[in-house]
């Protein structure tokens, strides 16, 4: 009598053992459905986006010469400050900037570097006001139209449109009128469209004649604030 209980608590266990083996994963099963809780890959950080190399830096001077290559000439965006208002010197007038607005005052400085050539002619014409334009965040911006020739407490006024005989300058301050966000954010420019400009002035130079000859460089130069 008991070899029938024997045998029935041997297949018992069988059974137990065979449940268990089969419940247990291979590591094939395993390789193909990895758990969800595996930890990410490295995040790597991306290089910072390169800067356009026509861009200058303050201060720095672009060099050329005249139509005639016998004088040569430098510009340079020196520096720039803001403000809400500016007061012309000599009149009784203040202007404020809207709300939300300021006003951005850049130092643009042309100079004389000397006469190169056998000719009479020594001197330089300086580029107009109107031939320089700041642009951010996809706008354009340009000069305020402003007769006098100095602001209080800031300084002379850039107006170009002259001529600049050796060892002269002709310098001043540009008045833009740009919202707050390009002063706070940064990243403004300022191009001085000089390449293909031409006389339309001066009874001694002939209309529509070349002022420069720009043979290093064919872009217009471009600095950043």
């Amino acid at each position: 009598m008991k070899k029938p209980f024997l045998i029935l608590a041997l297949l018992m266990v069988a059974v137990l053992i065979a449940g268990c083996t089969s419940a247990t994963s291979s590591p094939s099963d395993a390789n193909e459905s990895p758990s969800s809780t595996a930890t990410p890959a490295p995040v790597t950080d991306l290089p910072p986006p390169e800067e356009d190399d026509n861009l200058l830096p303050l201060g720095e001077i672009v060099m050329f010469r005249d139509a005639t290559e016998e004088n040569e000439l430098s510009l340079k965006v020196a520096s720039f400050t803001d403000r809400g208002s500016y007061e012309p010197a000599g009149e009784s007038l203040k202007f404020t900037a809207p709300q939300g607005w300021r006003y951005l005052f850049v130092h643009v400085v042309v100079t004389h570097r000397g006469h190169r050539g056998d000719g009479y002619w020594t001197d330089v014409y300086a580029p107009p006001v109107q031939q320089f334009s700041l642009m951010a965040n996809g706008k354009t911006y340009r000069p305020e139209s402003i007769q006098a020739k100095h602001l209080v407490n800031i300084g002379e006024l850039y107006h170009g449109d002259e001529w600049v005989d050796r060892n002269e300058k002709c310098e001043g301050y540009i008045v833009y009128e740009v919202p707050e966000s390009v002063v706070t954010s940064g990243g403004a420019e300022i191009t001085a469209d000089i390449v293909g400009l031409k006389h339309y002035t001066y009874g001694r130079r002939s209309y529509g004649q070349d002022c420069y000859n720009f043979k290093s460089c064919d872009k217009n130069p471009v600095w950043k604030l």
